[in-house]
C-alpha cells in the first residue's frame, strides 16, 4: 500500500537561455540566415537571448568544434543531422558531430528538420505544439521544464507516455507460465499500474504548470503500443512542431536507443535533445 501511495511530483523550474549557438557547415552568409529563420520558428525564446552562428570556417573537426563551444559556452545548440557530412549523404544516422555533442557536451541540441545535406525548412507560422518522450516518463522534471520553455502562450504541450506492449506481452507470457500467479489477473493489475504511474506524474506536471507564469495547455497521452510506430503517429496527430527527448544513459555511452530511433526516423520535425 505504501508502495502504491508513492509519488514523483513535478516541480516547475524556469529554464533561461542567455546564448543560443548556430553550427553550420556552410558559410557565414547562409549561416546568419538560418539563424533568423531558427529565430521566427520558436518565438518563445525572447528578446533577451543573444545568438551566435558558428559558420564552416570556425572548425574542420569535431575536437575543434568542441573548443569553440567551450569558449562560447551557449546554453542551447542549433544544428543538423549529418553535419559536414555531404559528400556521404547518409540516411540511417545522425552523424558524427551531433553523436559526439549529445554525449560529450552538457548542452541542449536542437535538431533542424533533414540533414545537413538535405535541409527541410521549417515550418512557416512559429511554434505552438512541443511533445515530450521518454522511455519513463516519471520523474522526468527536466524534460518537461525544458518543452515547456519552447512551448508559447496558449500553444499545446502533450506529454506522450507509450508503455511498449511488446515488452509487456513478453512478461505476461513468462508469467503465464508460472501455476502460482493467476495469468488474467496479472494482465490486468500489472498493465493498469503501469500507466497509473505516468498518469500520476502528469497530473502533477499540469498542476505545477497551471501555478507556473507559462500560459500553455499541457495534455496527456497514455496508453500501450509499438513505441516508434505510435510516436510518429501522435506527431502527426498533434501536428507537433518540436519533440523533446533524452540522449544520456548513465551506463552508456551511446545516445539513448528511444531518441536515437525518433532522431533518424522522425526528420520532418525538429527535435530538442538533452
Amino acid at each position: 500500500m505504501f508502495k502504491r501511495a508513492e509519488r514523483s511530483p513535478f516541480h516547475y523550474v524556469e529554464r533561461p537561455i542567455d546564448l543560443v549557438a548556430v553550427v553550420s557547415d556552410t558559410d557565414a552568409a547562409a549561416a546568419e540566415q538560418l539563424q533568423n529563420q531558427v529565430r521566427s520558428h520558436f518565438t518563445r525564446l525572447d528578446s533577451r537571448t543573444r545568438w551566435t552562428t558558428i559558420p564552416s570556417s570556425q572548425y574542420q573537426t569535431v575536437n575543434e568544434l568542441l573548443e569553440v563551444l567551450h569558449e562560447l559556452d551557449p546554453d542551447l545548440l542549433v544544428t543538423s543531422r549529418c553535419l559536414s557530412e555531404k559528400a556521404l549523404v547518409p540516411q540511417h544516422t545522425l552523424g558524427v558531430y551531433v553523436d559526439v555533442l549529445t554525449q560529450v557536451t552538457e548542452t541542449p541540441v536542437l535538431l533542424l528538420p533533414g540533414t545537413a545535406p538535405q535541409p527541410r525548412p521549417l515550418r512557416g507560422t512559429p511554434c505552438r505544439n512541443v511533445m515530450v518522450i521518454a522511455d519513463h516518463l516519471d520523474g522526468d522534471d527536466h524534460l518537461v521544464n525544458a518543452a515547456a520553455r519552447f512551448c508559447p502562450a496558449d500553444g499545446t504541450l502533450t506529454l506522450a507516455h507509450i508503455e511498449d506492449d511488446r515488452s509487456f506481452r513478453h512478461m505476461i507470457d513468462a508469467i503465464s507460465r508460472i501455476p502460482q500467479i493467476n495469468t488474467d489477473q496479472a494482465r490486468e493489475l500489472i498493465g493498469e499500474q503501469l500507466l497509473a504511474v505516468a498518469e500520476h506524474y502528469i497530473k502533477s506536471c499540469i498542476d505545477g504548470l497551471a501555478a507556473s507564469p507559462l500560459a500553455c495547455r499541457p495534455q496527456q497521452v497514455v496508453e500501450f503500443g509499438h513505441r516508434v510506430v505510435r510516436y510518429r503517429q501522435l506527431v502527426q496527430e498533434h501536428n507537433v512542431d518540436l519533440l523533446v527527448t533524452n540522449t544520456k544513459q548513465e551506463d552508456q555511452l551511446a545516445i539513448n536507443g528511444l531518441a536515437y530511433a525518433l532522431s533518424v526516423e522522425l526528420t520532418e520535425v525538429p527535435q530538442l535533445l538533452l
